[in-house]
């Protein structure tokens, strides 16, 4: 890929950033804007970084393109995920009420009760086994 197709690359990428709005402030917005790309940054780095050493690109431009391009598609994904969730945050906010208050107690519950039969059987399993080296 040449310059030209880098530039693109970078149109992209700030047409996909502009188009959404997190939080509405934007102040706020660069501040995660800029911790996403890092994140993704680094994503992408190490990405390119595996596909050199096992030898599938070669060379400097090659290295640049598939950084970029990697950086693209990571933000993409990003991009529909955020999408995903706000059309299931939009679906949930069109049940009834009775819905919206049963549901997270119903779901907390059946997690706490979860994390106590882990942390029960977790505690037990030592006892049991105690038990069987002194026979």
């Amino acid at each position: 890929m040449n310059y030209k197709g880098l530039t693109a690359l970078k149109a992209l990428l700030i047409v996909l950033v502009t188009s959404v709005t997190i939080t509405g402030i934007s102040f706020l917005d660069d501040k995660i804007w800029n911790v996403i790309i890092a994140v993704i940054g680094v994503i992408a780095y190490g990405i390119v970084g595996l596909l050199y050493s096992i030898h599938l690109i070669d060379g400097k431009q090659e290295g640049k393109t598939a950084y970029a391009a990697l950086f693209i598609i990571l933000i993409i994904i990003g991009f529909l995920i955020y999408q995903g969730i706000l059309k299931v945050e939009q679906w949930i906010f069109s049940w009834p009420l009775a819905v919206k208050i049963t549901v997270p107690t119903v779901m907390g519950l059946l997690i706490i009760g979860t994390i106590t039969l882990l942390v029960i059987g977790h505690k037990k399993k030592p006892v049991e086994e105690k038990q069987e080296e002194g026979l």
